[in-house]
């Protein structure tokens, strides 16, 4: 681990006397006696984690790496947690986040203090939010855990001190050290070529929903390198847009020719990180690269996903709705952001796209020779929700009353306005190729979808 100055202790030492009703003390990890047969109860940050994974018929592991103030930052702890179901295990979503371990015994491995713990035995574990906000963006209580192992988990009195020093100590480790071992991260430039597994952090500039059971997320890191990897979504529930992500345990995939890709493994994990992550921050400014996309977009069929589109800034947060879930849950209105491929624009005539509206009578009429024009156009659209039925689903992109007047681009007389015209069609030419999306926001009125606040990009 990267060196930082060594802080004063926050965990108290096992010799501590306890307080009246306490049934545990804490130890530091750096105190914690190597010789001592007795069980232990400890903190640490998570620096490191699998997802877990099963390794026979009866046995299922998590590995985790943590940290806390006693090591100095130039060390770490493993830790191996035991189990006889797999939901008996932590899922560590975020690198940061705290983890209290009941009962674990120590031993020495490869230099590093090693902490057991058997959750079918005796053993337990809780899993605590640094940040005010959980993984998965919902509001974490200042002592009561994220997950924990068996039916119910204690919380002292005195752990409110021990918890709140330790959510600083990780919010200032994060900020000044990556926290994790320059042997085993990789930069994607790096990547093609390599042998055995590796660690990636990279930025997800993009998600594809392959289908209802996984997603594609596009990486990239400061090398302006890209690379694709597919993520389940019942396992990774919490990625998105954005983030600045580590992936344990990848591997270069030689077989795929057409796109770079990182093949995973079951025990592999896809985390994210706290607020104030020094990784984070070194990601913020790495961008998708249009160039690419644009190259890739011009063949007849592109080789990965492309989104054509971007809604507005104030959308940037509001969640994802399949077609499914707008088109078959008996929903009356509101506004949603949703992405589909296109199957077919309507109307097939391009010169029939705009229209005239009169604003008093409410009526729209031919575009040629005319002013006030709007757009009159259908989108018949799938995704991978709706993908294995039958049904085909309309977007309006109608901008009468405003909504989608960019969508587009400007409305223009197409019977006499050639150049405007073919810019049309050859945004539809890309709509209708495979592989590309529309990332869109859309309001129901009237039992209708529309489009709103988006835009397709130049190209």
């Amino acid at each position: 681990m990267p060196g930082r100055a060594a802080k004063k202790s926050t965990t108290p030492s096992k010799s501590a006397p306890k307080t009246k009703g306490q049934r545990y003390d804490y130890t530091e990890l750096g105190k914690v006696s190597v010789t001592s047969s007795d069980s232990h109860h400890v903190y640490g940050v998570i620096v490191d984690a699998t997802f877990p994974y099963k390794a026979n018929n009866d046995k299922f592991i998590c590995s985790l790496k943590i940290v806390d103030p006693s090591l100095n930052g130039k060390e770490f702890a493993s830790v191996v947690i035991y189990a006889q179901r797999f939901e008996n295990l932590p899922i560590v979503h975020r690198l940061g986040d705290i983890i209290r371990l009941h009962r674990a015994s120590l031993r020495m491995y490869k230099g590093h203090r090693q902490f057991n713990v058997t959750t079918h035995w005796h053993g337990s574990w809780a899993l605590f939010s640094t940040d005010a906000k959980n993984a998965l963006g919902a509001a974490a209580g200042t002592d009561a855990p994220v997950s924990f192992s068996g039916q119910r988990s204690t919380f002292e009195k005195h752990e409110q001190g021990l918890l709140a020093n330790l959510r600083k100590f990780a919010s200032s480790y994060f900020g000044a050290n990556d926290a994790s071992p320059a042997d085993r991260v990789r930069a994607l430039n790096k990547v093609k070529g390599s042998t055995g597994d590796f660690d990636v952090n990279a930025k997800i500039t993009n998600i594809h929903e392959v289908d209802e059971y996984t997603n594609e997320l596009r990486l990239r890191d400061n090398t302006n390198t890209t690379y694709h990897t597919l993520a389940l979504k019942l396992k990774f529930p919490h990625l998105h847009v954005g983030q600045a992500i580590r992936i344990r345990s990848a591997t270069w995939d030689e077989t795929s020719t057409s796109k770079n890709v990182l093949a995973l493994s079951h025990y592999s994990n896809i985390t994210t990180f706290i607020g104030s992550s020094k990784i984070a921050k070194g990601l913020a400014k790495v961008t998708e690269d249009e160039k690419e996309n644009a190259a890739e977009l011009a063949k007849d069929h592109p080789a990965h996903a492309i989104t054509v589109s971007e809604v507005d800034a104030r959308h940037a947060g509001l969640q994802h709705s399949n077609l499914n879930e707008l088109f078959h849950q008996n929903k009356t209105s509101g506004t949603f952001r949703t992405s589909f491929f296109v199957t077919k624009v309507e109307p097939s005539s391009s010169v029939e796209a705009t229209k005239h509206y009169d604003a008093k009578t409410k009526k729209t009429g031919s575009a040629k020779g005319e002013k006030n024009l709007v757009w009159q156009v259908q989108l018949v659209v799938k995704d991978a929700s709706t993908f294995n039925n039958a049904n085909q689903y309309r977007i309006l992109n109608y901008s009468h009353e405003g909504l989608g007047s960019n969508f587009f681009g400007k409305a223009a007389d197409f019977h006499t306005d050639a150049k405007a015209r073919a810019a049309f069609e050859k945004q539809v030419q890309n709509l209708t190729k495979f592989n590309v999306w529309v990332d869109a926001v859309v309001e129901l009125r009237n039992g209708w979808y529309y489009i709103k606040e988006t835009q397709l990009k130049k190209f």
